[in-house]
Formats: structure tokens, sequence, C-alpha cells
């Protein structure tokens, strides 16, 4: 049997940022991957400030940088009620949200998934690909077992498992941690385009007209991500035949400077449907186990936090595992994360009651969503928390008064 200090279930970003983490500290990591290539998976491409101060702390910004990552020091809001040259004189300036992060930082998951998988085994880690039939053994002595993909059996003994194995993950099932889980708010619908070298890439961008909500995310080259989150009962909006064309000309935003040339832009990828829901754990470990990432619980994406989580989940687990602390250590991490999901939740509230939800007032939540970033602090200071990191704002702002205000405008 194969003795080492941390197998980690899931080579994705989370596993492939905590095992290079891991290995940069002298452990024997083992990593085991069900992927035998990284797909593009529509999503987990764009990480706010305080996921990129959490990369640089866990010694992967770098990592990300070299495999082209874009930089984004500024983000503008469009909106068609608001005149184009009023948001672009008022642009939410990311690279001040966090001291020394130039801004928020855009890989394409599958290149961020190589260029971690490389750098954890230049670390030393020992990574499988293609692996299948995961099976734990959580307690005081935990175990794995899996087919390797050339059918033989890995059995596996370390002093920490580590799930990072996704929303599904069979590390949280084995070890029987429950997930929670509210309703989708919305939908998101996401393409990746190319040829649109004559659109500005010093800004990302949010745009907001009709029922639709967007937020793309340059990737360099000419290359954007585009996603349109529509209300939950448009959930097959962009599906089945016509769905690719009627995304593009939906992309069209007439508040948006180049709106037709998103239109007219080029698919790069594959255009993929998910609900904006949100799920946690109360305790993302058990005895011998932890979970990271979406493994532990994920935010709606319309609020693009998932990779700051997994950083900032990756972190304190690295920190923990360095420290050589025991299983209460975890507890600490469990009600960080809670809270930390907690207020995250409510931010993604607020923007789908804003800009997704199914309503006969949307033009007015808008407004009020506008004015109260002007005349109300608690707004201020929840916007600051999306990119700065979900602590820095006050406990207030995420107690449910600013959705009820928007909804009710």
């Amino acid at each position: 049997m194969r003795a080492c200090d941390v197998v980690i279930v899931g080579g994705g970003i989370a596993g492939g940022a905590l095992a290079t983490a891991l290995a940069d500290d002298g452990r024997d990591v083992v990593v085991l991957e069900a992927t035998t290539k990284y797909e593009d998976r529509v999503r987990g491409e764009s990480m706010l400030p305080w996921g990129v101060k959490e990369a640089r702390d866990l010694g992967v910004e770098q990592t990300l940088l070299d495999a082209g990552a874009h930089i984004a020091p500024t983000w503008v809001h469009y909106d068609c009620g608001v005149p184009q040259q009023i948001s672009e004189a008022n642009p939410i300036p990311a690279a001040m949200m966090v001291p020394e992060v130039p801004g928020s930082l855009n890989l394409r998951h599958p290149e961020a998934c190589n260029a971690l998988n490389a750098a954890a085994q230049s670390a030393g880690a020992e990574v499988h690909r293609g692996v299948t039939d995961v099976t734990i053994t959580a307690g005081a002595a935990p175990k794995v077992r899996a087919q390797g993909a050339d059918g033989t059996t890995l059995d596996i003994a370390a002093r920490l498992i580590v799930g990072a194995d996704g929303r599904n993950s069979t590390v949280r099932r084995q070890a029987e941690i429950t997930l929670h889980r509210k309703p989708e708010t919305n939908m998101i619908t996401g393409l990746l385009l190319e040829g649109l070298d004559d659109i500005p890439d010093h800004y990302d961008f949010l745009a907001s007209e009709g029922d639709l909500f967007m937020a793309s995310f340059h990737q360099g080259n000419g290359q954007l991500r585009v996603y349109l989150c529509p209300p939950v009962e448009q959930r097959h909006r962009f599906s089945g035949k016509g769905g690719l064309e009627t995304f593009l000309g939906s992309a069209a935003f007439s508040c948006l400077p180049f709106g037709d040339r998103l239109a007219r832009a080029t698919p790069a990828g594959p255009l993929a449907t998910y609900p904006g829901d949100d799920s946690w754990v109360d305790e993302p470990f058990a005895e011998g186990v932890v979970l990271v990432g979406d493994a532990a619980g994920f935010n709606n994406p319309i609020i693009g936090q998932g990779l700051s989580i997994s950083m900032r989940d990756v972190r304190t687990v690295r920190d923990i595992v360095r420290a050589d602390l025991e299983l209460d250590a975890f507890a600490a991490y469990a009600s960080e994360r809670v809270e930390r999901m907690r207020r995250l939740r409510e931010a993604a509230r607020l923007m789908a009651a804003t800009f997704s939800d199914e309503c006969d007032n949307r033009d007015a939540r808008r407004a009020k969503f506008f004015e109260l970033q002007q005349s109300e602090p608690l707004m201020l200071g929840l916007l600051i928390a999306t990119f700065g990191g979900p602590e820095v704002g006050p406990e207030e702002a995420f107690d449910g008064r600013l959705v009820a205000e928007v909804q009710a405008a």
C-alpha cells in the first residue's frame, strides 16, 4: 500500500493549487483526477481580487500568469437606463480593492487546470489521471482505493484525504457530510467568443438590459467569455436548435458600445446553461477528511465568486496542514466558511433580485440598485466585499434589507 501525507481527490483548480502548495512545502502528495483531458466547463475562469491575494499567498498566482492569465484592473457596468459615458466615467476600480493586487484575473478553466497540474508535478506531487471507482475510508487511519487508468488498483494510506472533486463530490457523500442547497434564482448561459481584438480589453464589463443580465470577462488574444443570466422561468431560453443564434442575438445589448460586435463574433467553445443556485455544508470535514472548493458547497455564479472561494479554502487547509494541527483545527475553517458563504449568498440574491428575477418592476429595481450605490453605505460595503472579500463588508449589509428594498421598488 502506498503511504503519503495527503491524498487529494480531484485535480481541478482547487486540487491542483493545493497539491502545488503542499508539495512545495515538502509534503508527500498524491492527486487522483478522473479526467484525462480538461474540458471547457464554461465556468471557473475569473478570479476576483480577494481570490488573487489567496492565490499569491499559496504561491500559484505566477503559475496562472505564466499560463496566459489576463488582468482586468477595472470593470464597467453598462445599463440601458444609464448613458454610456456615465458608465465609463464611473468604473469599478478592481485594482484598488486589495492592496498590491492589480485587478481580477481571467484564465480559461482548461488552461488553469493544466498549468496547476504541471506545477504540482514539478513540485513533486504524484498525479494519476483517468482514475475511476474512488472509495474512501475516513477515520483515524484514512485510506483511498481507486482504479487507475491502466486498470491497476491504487491503494493509498494518508494522514488526510481532501475532497476537491466538485459539485457532485463522491468524497462528500462517502464521508456522510450533508449538503444544504437553496433553489436556483436564475439561469446562467455562457459562451466563449473570439475575433474581438477591436473592442477594449483593459476592463471587464457587466450589462443589464431588458430581462437579461450580462457578465463578460476578457481572456486575451481577442477572446471574451460572455454570460447571460435570464430568469429561472426561462431555463430553456438558449437551449436546443437555434440556441446559439438566439444567444448571439440576445448579446447585442444596445447599451453596450460594441453590442453588435458580440452578436457577430465567432464562437470558440461550447454553449452551456446551468442553474444559479447556492449550496453549503455546516462542517466541511470529518475525521481524516476535509472538503475544499465546490465539494464543500458553492455560490450562485451570478457574482463570480467560485475561484476566490476555492483559493481561500485551499490556502486555509494548506495552513492547517503546514502547522500539523489536529482535527479540531478544521472547526475554525468550518465556521469561517459558513459565514463567508452566507454573506455571498446574500450578495448573489441581491444581484439576482435586481437583474434576473421575473418581475413586473424590473426597471424600478435597477434604478433603485443604482440609487443605493450612490446613497446607501451598506450597498457600497456589500459591493466592495464581492471584490475585496466577504469579511470586509459590514455585517448589516448581509441581513436582507438591501434585497427587500430593491424588491419593493
